[in-house]
C-alpha cells in the first residue's frame, strides 16, 4: 500500500514533504501547483497556501529548505 498522497487542489501530482533547515519546520507541497500544507494541516483537505507566498511571507529561500525522503 502506497503512502503518497495525490494533491486534493490539482490531483496532478504527489505531495512531497520538505523542511526548513534552520528552524526544522516541517511542510508538504504538490511540485505541479505548488500548493502548500503546513505540519498542523490535514494534507486531505484542501488549502489556501501557496509555496511563494509561504517563502515570502517567512523571508526565506526556496535553498532554505530541503526535500525529505517520503
Amino acid at each position: 500500500m502506497s503512502s503518497k498522497i495525490a494533491c486534493p487542489h490539482c490531483g496532478q501530482d504527489w505531495l512531497a514533504a520538505h523542511r526548513i533547515k534552520s528552524t526544522g519546520e516541517m511542510f508538504h507541497t504538490c511540485p505541479e501547483c505548488e500548493s502548500l500544507w503546513l505540519a498542523q494541516q490535514d494534507l486531505r483537505q484542501e488549502t489556501e497556501n501557496y509555496l511563494s507566498e509561504f517563502l515570502e511571507s517567512t523571508g526565506i529561500t526556496w535553498g532554505d529548505t530541503e526535500k525529505l525522503a517520503t
